[in-house]
């Protein structure tokens, strides 16, 4: 099932009424001025509201990133636990438009009534995101005179003294001195 769902039927009946999903699609996803597809899969479950439907998700979803210390690429696993409410634009009923909700940002059902999943996805997706995705959390990255992976064995570049130690390593010597 995709992750684009009418809500029409569900927008009729009372609050209260429930809907159940499974998700398998892509998802485009903007990246470095070009679109991706996100491979997403789970369970939506959807509810009606006294204003629209609420979604609960829990989805899976797969992405290719590199290593942030040694620049392996690496498929990183991302869940995503998805809890937001959709508005609708037009009415199910009348036909008339909705005014928006007192939510800045909200999510909106479309005028076909269609809640479609996708922004809150690459949101969510966005904000699971480790900042600094590692291979493994041991990873010792590279070095960075020669760019040896230091995971594969050490390199043959002398390490070169920090000077913020050098202080300390004075009065290492004068008290190995004296």
């Amino acid at each position: 099932m995709a992750v684009q769902f009418n809500v029409a039927t569900l927008l009729k009946e009372p609050v209260g009424a429930t809907r159940s999903y499974d998700v398998d699609d892509d998802v485009p996803v903007p990246e470095n001025g070009a679109v991706t597809k996100e491979h997403v899969t789970g369970q939506a479950d959807l509810l009606r509201t006294k204003d629209g439907v609420l979604v609960r998700a829990r989805l899976r979803s797969h992405r290719r990133e590199r290593c942030a210390r040694c620049l392996r690429e690496l498929d990183l696993e991302l869940g995503l636990n998805i809890e937001e409410e959709f508005y609708p634009l037009i009415d199910v009923e009348t036909g008339t438009h909705v005014e928006p909700a007192d939510a800045p940002g909200a999510f909106r059902i479309d005028e076909h009534h269609i809640l479609d999943l996708n922004d809150a996805v690459r949101q969510y997706a966005t904000m699971t995101m480790p900042m600094q995705p590692l291979c493994r959390a041991d990873c010792r990255g590279l070095c960075p005179r020669c760019g040896q992976d230091w995971n594969e064995g050490p390199c043959a570049c002398q390490p070169e003294p920090d000077e913020r130690w050098a202080a300390l390593g004075q009065l290492l010597e004068q008290t190995e001195r004296g």
